[in-house]
């Protein structure tokens, strides 16, 4: 789903939309979170459909931009951990919109 052959890694947060029924990729992106803006992937967090897995990883930075909506959102996707992600943490996390509870699949 993602990487460097692909073109589709980069430094930030990079994600994957994975249709929760049938497996389909729905599409991957990556969110600069030092040199960018956090607008984008709030844009993008908002628009995830119910029933979708929702899949991130962190390359070199994906902290110094998020802000308190961001996390918040990330979180309610099931991540414990977005609210403690600092400065060049390595994070990968898999959770869905519409989750009941907490991903266990979160490191």
């Amino acid at each position: 789903l993602m990487s460097g052959v692909k073109n589709n890694v980069g430094r930030g947060i990079n994600t994957a939309l994975v249709n929760g029924k049938t497996g389909e990729l729905l599409d991957t992106k990556f969110f600069d979170m030092w040199g960018g803006d956090v607008a984008p992937l709030i844009e993008f967090l908002k628009t995830i459909q119910d029933g979708t897995i929702v899949l991130m990883a962190t390359y070199d930075d994906g902290a110094t931009k998020l802000n308190e909506e961001a996390r918040r959102l990330i979180a309610e996707l099931g991540s414990t951990s977005i609210t403690n992600l600092g400065f060049r943490d390595n994070w990968v996390f898999c959770g869905g919109k519409g989750i009941k509870t907490k991903s266990p699949f979160e490191q």
